[in-house]
């Protein structure tokens, strides 16, 4: 009941689930599991940085998937921004020189450089120590006087894109609700900023849930369900939702038996979501696990299910609705190898025909 939104963007075309979902290497089994899969399986920090990589034999090492797209993309001439909410994601980091480094944003917006300086001409005395370095002058002193200045200039020109800028809905008051608040604001800039197109991460913390999960779950449900029906809402009034898409991700989903706290603890396969303007909506893509029970042939124990499609198959195609093209997608997702080509779903599955970023 706590997700009535989510509900009516899947009846009305604009939602879509991915069913048993998650990190692999190789499509596995129970008996070969550990070894098939590379990734440390069930911890946070490993399997967040995974999903957030898309590259599990780091081939691509030090990038993240959203990062490669913005890389591609940039190389056929688009100016495209990447921002994290509130914290630094390595699936915005893209290959070193292709692209400038994403930028940081607080949920509660940007806070202007020194607002009160004690002298008029403060930053131009910054810029005059700071700027034009002699012969003499070390490397880390002008790798030091070139972050400075872009940062200022940066935070200038964020500060004047969002001040003043407010969004038509009002967005809930939560850690999600204000960083898609942000998110809006952002997209409703993109003029003034001089982009074509935008990348951003943003998450949201309390789902480990260890115990208590049915009472968490339920406030946990109706924060998703209220933050993605105002930025679904927002974006329909800006008439930019048919050129936006929001996909839902996660490390790992949770056993489906129980702990002795009335929780659940760390799993694999999972079910997520994808909205937006030009998704194929209505439609639960993927398979669903036949059996759940123990013994069954993909649960590896306490409701741990292996997952049966990677997140490359849902990243490709989605890539592919951005603008990148086919014979790029080796650099998106170096794993691609490893998997047959009836594993991927196709673009048109996903999305409406002709839609694009």
């Amino acid at each position: 009941p706590q997700l009535g939104s989510v509900q009516q963007l899947f009846n009305r075309g604009d939602l879509l689930f991915f069913a048993n979902t998650g990190v692999l290497t190789k499509v596995t089994d129970k008996e070969n599991y550990r070894k098939d899969t590379q990734t440390n399986l069930f911890a946070h920090n490993f399997m967040q940085r995974a999903v957030q990589r898309i590259d599990p034999l780091m081939d691509m090492d030090g990038t993240g998937v959203l990062g490669r797209i913005r890389d591609m993309l940039s190389n056929d001439g688009l100016s495209v921004g990447a921002f994290s909410i509130d914290s630094n994601s390595i699936s915005l980091i893209g290959s070193p020189g292709v692209t400038e480094t994403p930028m940081i944003l607080s949920n509660l917006g940007v806070t202007q450089f020194n607002h009160d300086p004690s002298s008029s001409d403060m930053n131009d005395a910054i810029g005059s120590l700071n700027g034009e370095t002699k012969s003499e002058s070390g490397v880390f002193g002008e790798l030091y006087s070139d972050v400075l200045v872009k940062s200022l200039s940066h935070n200038q020109l964020l500060y004047d894109t969002l001040e003043g800028r407010t969004t038509s809905i009002i967005f809930p008051d939560t850690h999600l609700g204000r960083q898609l608040g942000v998110v809006a604001k952002m997209i409703d800039s993109r003029a003034e900023r001089g982009t074509d197109a935008d990348l951003f991460y943003c998450s949201s913390g309390g789902w480990d849930t260890h115990s208590q999960l049915l009472d968490n779950q339920e406030s946990l449900f109706a924060d998703v369900d209220a933050s993605f029906k105002a930025f679904a809402d927002e974006m329909t009034a800006k008439n930019v939702w048919e050129s936006v898409t929001l996909i839902q991700v996660s490390d790992f989903a949770r056993t489906l038996t129980q702990n002795g706290g009335l929780g659940s603890d760390h799993a694999w396969g999972g079910n997520y979501i994808m909205m937006g303007g030009s998704v194929k909506g209505g439609q639960i893509l993927g398979t669903y696990p036949e059996g759940l029970k123990e013994g069954s042939p993909l649960n590896i124990g306490r409701g741990r299910i292996i997952p049966t499609k990677s997140w490359e198959a849902v990243f490709l195609p989605l890539a592919e609705w951005a603008g990148v093209d086919e014979a790029d997608f080796d650099y998106i997702c170096p794993n691609k190898k490893n998997f047959d080509a009836n594993h991927f779903f196709d673009k048109e599955e996903l999305f409406d025909p002709a839609s694009t970023l």
